[in-house]
């Protein structure tokens, strides 16, 4: 069992880590043609983030519902059903999608205030990125399904493959090399699109050559929209909280500039140097889901509960070790960043609130995963947007602005806010599993 949760997690965590190293240079990489052109890739993301957020929907669904077949060992033609109502849907979804981004970015950015100049770059970016959307969600989609077979390492080359074939293409199109045209900021989008075109292209071949060697491909009209259901209903709760968790932590950042841009700064270097330990965690959570899924749908509860309690003590683990060592190196760590003394001291006082926080977070990610994985969908959707805007939200203001104590009332009431969903969470779980975990019918 041990074995088998880190081969799958670790292809994941990989993926992730190459992902924000590669996604790293590429910004790099733009900044030697432009810094209005870097900042304006940097917006069109945070708006085209969002769209990712909805894809949630489908994936989160699909990944639960997929799971649970293959475990409960459903029937060929009712896992294809399955497969075929999710591609449909996120197809579906991701043609819209596209149509309204196409249509309607320059609406977006003319809200957003820009400079003339970052204005243009982000338009065309967006003008280019936004008609390959649909390709975004369904390499998306497909990677959701592969990944609840198992196959988390095909997706992790594929991926890898993709993002260093990205890094090529911008080289020589946004700087014109080897003969190729010099597209600057265009270059960079047409470079993202090629990318991701590859991944899509190879995710489906890897998932229909795999589907066709195990059964014929027959169609049942009825079972499709009724598979295209459960994934909605499974889905909606899962992209809301993420929605919800995105617009809680635009609140805090609001609260955090009232404090003074050292402020910002501070909090900017401590989130690069956590997130290598939240991707830790993310990822042994989706590698989890995974399993748990397999085993619910086998009717394994008591598989189900010992996986769950395993990762959740490798996540807080490693967690409280990462973060151990962090605090030892705490200078050294983020000299790298700057030599401003206030903004130093600023980062290292942070980190006594961010072993609470981490604390939490771990034992959150693996435990909200672990219920979505047995369908229970709602209640993390419930308390999550309870506890972000009561506790984080409202604590950060009360105890960063109000009670005057900075960027670490800040973070000590977004610790405060991960532990008190963990422990909703770990309740909700043991009830759950001694209540008797149901499949998806």
């Amino acid at each position: 069992m041990k074995k088998q949760v880190f081969q799958l997690s670790v292809p994941i965590f990989v993926e992730s880590i190459m992902g924000t190293i590669i996604g790293s240079i590429d910004t790099i990489m733009l900044s030697f043609y432009s810094d209005n052109a870097v900042a304006a890739v940097s917006i069109a993301n945070q708006i085209l983030f969002l769209i990712q957020v909805l894809a949630c929907i489908v994936t989160t669904g699909t990944s639960i519902l997929c799971a649970q077949y293959i475990g409960a060992k459903k029937a060929e033609e009712e896992q294809n059903d399955l497969i075929t109502a999710s591609i449909l849907l996120n197809a579906g979804m991701g043609i819209v999608l596209t149509i309204l981004m196409s249509l309607f970015y320059p609406v977006i950015l003319r809200f957003l205030n820009l400079s003339e100049t970052v204005r243009a770059y982000a338009g065309e970016y967006l003008q280019v990125i936004s008609w390959c959307l649909w390709i975004q969600l369904s390499a998306a989609v497909f990677s959701a399904i592969l990944r609840s077979y198992g196959r988390t390492k095909q997706c992790m080359y594929v991926s890898m493959g993709m993002n260093v074939c990205n890094i090529v293409l911008n080289y020589l199109l946004i700087f014109g090399r080897f003969g190729m045209p010099a597209m600057g900021i265009r270059g960079a989008a047409a470079a993202t699109v090629l990318g991701r075109l590859l991944g899509f292209l190879v995710l489906a071949w890897i998932l229909f050559a795999m589907r066709s060697k195990q059964s014929k491909w027959k169609i049942c009209r009825e079972k499709i929209v009724t598979d295209m259901r459960k994934v909605i209903t499974y889905g909606i709760p899962a992209a809301g909280e993420q929605i919800s968790y995105n617009l809680a932590q635009f609140f805090v950042m609001f609260f955090v500039t009232m404090l003074g841009m050292k402020a910002v700064t501070a909090q900017s270097y401590m989130n690069t140097c956590v997130r290598f330990i939240y991707i830790f965690s993310v990822s042994l959570g989706q590698g989890t889901a995974i399993m748990i899924g397999w085993s619910v749908g086998a009717g394994e509860r008591r598989k189900a509960e010992q996986e769950c309690r395993f990762a959740g003590r490798c996540t807080f683990a490693f967690s409280m070790f990462m973060m151990a060592v962090m605090f030892l190196f705490r200078n050294q760590m983020f000299s790298l960043f700057t030599s401003d003394q206030e903004i130093l001291s600023l980062a290292g006082t942070v980190f006594f609130a961010n072993f609470l926080l981490e604390a939490g977070r771990s034992q959150n990610l693996v435990y909200v995963a672990s219920l979505r994985a047995v369908g229970d969908v709602k209640f993390p959707f419930y308390l999550g947007v309870i506890s972000m805007w009561c506790v984080a939200v409202g604590g950060s203001y009360i105890l960063g602005i109000v009670m005057h104590l900075g960027l670490f009332g800040v973070w000590l009431a977004q610790g405060m806010d991960e532990c008190l969903r963990a422990v909703g969470m770990w309740i909700r779980w043991k009830k759950k599993n001694a209540a008797g975990i149901e499949v998806a019918e």
